[in-house]
């Protein structure tokens, strides 16, 4: 074994980190790489534990996880991880929430109480903004979910979590973006150039014969949504 693949010490790994909350174990990596987070590129992966540690939340629990989307990256924390953060800070003193209606529309709201806060935080979340229609789940159950929001949101808010978003939050956006339909191309009558052609090649892809370059958008598309 090399010195670039010694497995770091926890005193190391905290100098490299310092501010992280927990550290998982060689093995916890190992799992969480080969099951939750099997869909990652590499750099993805350093990002979702470094995020992870830093909030102190296990995706072993479904606390947090990483979905891969359209050449992007959502962290993503369960409204129970944020309940997580907020019961560790020692200034949780309750949430209350609930659905209400306004114009024939499905608001969520929530109410968490902080000890140094005078008054509770409050947030409200509307079902249309937020309801993912490729999601049972949406028509079923629309007021736990849209009440979800509306708690996640308040919770961030409350205990000041930055860059992360609840599951309810992002499926809108990311149905959106991984069903947009690839624009017409110029001249994508044309042969794939090399550049596409090294791009699908780079994401174990399968070049065809007489492949065009819209096909190869396309497909570049596709091959991206899965990573």
């Amino acid at each position: 074994m090399t010195d670039q693949n010694k497995s770091l010490t926890l005193r190391e790994r905290k100098k490299s980190q310092p501010k992280a909350v927990i550290f998982f174990s060689e093995e916890e990596k190992r799992t969480i790489v080969e099951t939750i987070a099997k869909d990652l590129t590499a750099p993805q992966v350093k990002i979702y534990f470094y995020t992870a540690q830093a909030l102190g939340l296990n995706p072993l629990l479904n606390e947090i996880c990483a979905i891969p989307y359209a050449g992007k990256l959502s962290i993503q924390v369960m409204r129970d991880g944020f309940l997580t953060i907020a019961h560790r800070s020692g200034k949780f003193t309750g949430i209350e929430s609930g659905v209400k209606e306004d114009g024939g529309n499905l608001i969520g709201w929530a109410k968490v109480y902080h000890k140094d806060f005078n008054q509770p935080v409050y947030q409200e979340a509307d079902l249309k903004e937020y309801e993912n229609p490729n999601n049972a789940l949406w028509k079923t159950k629309p007021k736990t979910m849209i009440k979800k929001v509306a708690e996640s949101m308040a919770l961030r808010k409350a205990f000041n979590v930055s860059g992360v978003y609840a599951p309810e939050e992002m499926e809108s956006e990311i149905a959106k973006e991984t069903t947009k339909p690839i624009p017409q191309i110029t001249n994508g009558d044309q042969p794939a150039d090399e550049a596409q052609i090294g791009t699908i090649k780079a994401l174990k892809g399968e070049v065809k014969k007489g492949m065009t370059k819209q096909e190869a958008a396309e497909q570049i598309k596709e091959l991206s949504t899965k990573k």
